[in-house]
């Protein structure tokens, strides 16, 4: 072999080595008792966990921030306490760049008296630099998340109560060194409000998300969506209640300036689907849709859009069967039009949750979240850290686990291939349109939620499901190794 050909050698294996995907499935236990993580951030090709865990004591709750490695490797982890007081770090989107060496993070101190909302800034090594506290006194101030933008000002978002009153939304504004500029309460009387986002519009202003409901009355709940002005005045606002219904956790704004928002839309007391909202800028509704099955407890937490465009939705879904939890991913296109979704636990039968979501360098996704064992399910260990990454696929490892990785986002294939009728009990029809030409090689695959192959058959225009159990499948019509196009059925 010559040097010419080692030279071609050592780039191909370069090559591979950068475009190879990175799994992890990690259980992080900081001190041997109940322990979660909520935010993930990723600077650098490393990913800053906001998290906290309880003391030997159990009488003190950390401020806790790790860093891993890409590898999902602990490199640096810092905890910070104080007697008596529980810490709650806020939720995806509770950590911001300040600059390439200081990032920030924001949640609530619990103490002797009122809570109170901090901010915290601190370097990349975590080591830190300021702690400030804010909020009303007397009211129970809690916050979720903290917005830079980008023009010398943070903002915290949250809510502020009083057990003898409503719950109002809570604003603090402040200059990128702590100073307090502003702090406001938002909301109806004899209703409460909850904000759980904030973003910065295309525009300059705040887009704001959350929830609303008459006072203490669940069953009014809903999505909450403001936009307002950097003084917090409100430019308009849109409510959505439903029966039990769920807060907007999430928020992307699209380059188009629509709002596209995450939430949960309830059916009774235990029953909640994944809700996506789509607005334009102005606030007109552009769609309201439900996904998922009528049955158990679907509530989403974190939204992205990842680099290809589509919208990433992160969080849970509960079965009261055996009171078990599994993370829950959804991938929507901009229309609202569902791709994908999947189920994942580190201890199947136990309660497993996802909180937030990066997407890494790689295009995989880590999720952030805690798993609590389920003991009579056969769980084992003390509710501990969940950090999940997959690959770009949604895989956890290398096989393919049933994501749509062909034409998905081709709408023009998408919208000649029909699957109909959806629900059904027994016969799936389907119909290719005539002006597409895939008349070779054509398949029909069928998976279940974890992506395990039920079906392989060749090309039909009828298929009888109905051996199949009550459930969520995919069904992707193939053209030899190619997906031309997979649909979510349900099988009722």
């Amino acid at each position: 072999m010559n040097f010419k050909h080692i030279y071609i050698l050592v780039l191909c294996l370069v090559f591979k080595l950068n475009i190879a995907q990175i799994y992890f499935n990690n259980r992080c236990d900081l001190f041997t008792k109940a322990d979660a993580a909520a935010d993930i951030f990723l600077k650098d090709s490393s990913y800053f966990v906001s998290c906290g865990g309880l003391d030997v004591t159990q009488s003190n709750l950390s401020l806790s921030v790790i860093k891993l490695n890409k590898y999902g490797v602990i490199e640096k982890a810092k905890h910070y306490f104080k007697n008596n007081n529980w810490f709650y770090t806020g939720l995806g989107n509770s950590t911001c760049l300040l600059n390439d060496s200081v990032l920030v993070s924001t949640g609530h101190r619990v103490g002797s008296g009122t809570s109170k909302s901090f901010i915290i800034w601190y370097k990349n090594n975590l080591d830190s630099i300021r702690y400030l506290e804010y909020g009303f006194v007397n009211r129970e101030n809690v916050v979720y998340n903290i917005l830079n933008d980008n023009i010398g000002h943070f903002y915290q978002i949250g809510y502020l109560d009083s057990s003898y009153t409503n719950s109002d939304i809570l604003l603090i504004k402040t200059d990128t060194t702590g100073n307090e500029i502003w702090k406001k309460k938002i909301g109806l009387s004899n209703y409460d409000e909850t904000a759980w986002c904030i973003k910065t519009s295309n525009d300059g202003k705040l887009l704001i998300s959350g929830n609303r409901r008459l006072h203490n009355n669940q069953s009014t709940n809903g999505a909450f969506i403001i936009k307002a002005d950097t003084s917090g005045a409100i430019i308009w606002e849109k409510y959505f209640p439903s029966n039990y219904g769920l807060a907007a956790t999430g928020m992307v704004e699209l380059s188009n300036g629509d709002i596209v928002a995450i939430a949960g839309k309830g059916f009774g007391s235990t029953i909640s689907r994944y809700e996506l909202i789509k607005l334009d800028a102005a606030g007109n509704i552009l769609f309201d849709k439900v996904y998922g099955p009528m049955a158990n407890r679907a509530e989403a937490y974190s939204l992205i859009q990842n680099q290809e465009g589509n919208l990433v939705a992160a969080g849970q879904i509960y079965y009261s069967a055996n009171n078990s939890v599994n993370g829950l991913v959804y991938v929507f296109n901009q229309n609202g039009d569902s791709l994908f979704s999947r189920e994942y636990a580190v201890q199947p039968g136990s309660q497993n949750y996802f909180r937030d979501l990066v997407q890494a360098p790689d295009k995989g996704y880590v999720f952030s979240g805690f798993i609590s064992p389920i003991f009579a399910n056969g769980g084992t260990g003390n509710q501990d850290i969940w950090l999940l990454k997959t690959d770009s696929t949604f895989c956890e490892s290398a096989f393919n686990c049933g994501y749509p990785t062909g034409l998905v986002s081709s709408s023009e294939v998408e919208n000649q291939i029909s699957i109909f009728p959806n629900p059904t009990s027994s016969i799936l029809n389907i119909d290719i349109s005539t002006s597409l030409d895939v008349t070779k090689e054509l398949s029909i695959k069928i998976t279940d939620l974890l992506g395990k192959e039920l079906v392989l058959t060749g090309y039909q225009n009828h298929i009888n499901i109905s051996s199949l159990e009550i459930g969520i499948y995919f069904v992707s019509i193939m053209q030899g190794n190619k997906t031309l196009v997979t649909k979510k059925v349900v099988k009722q």
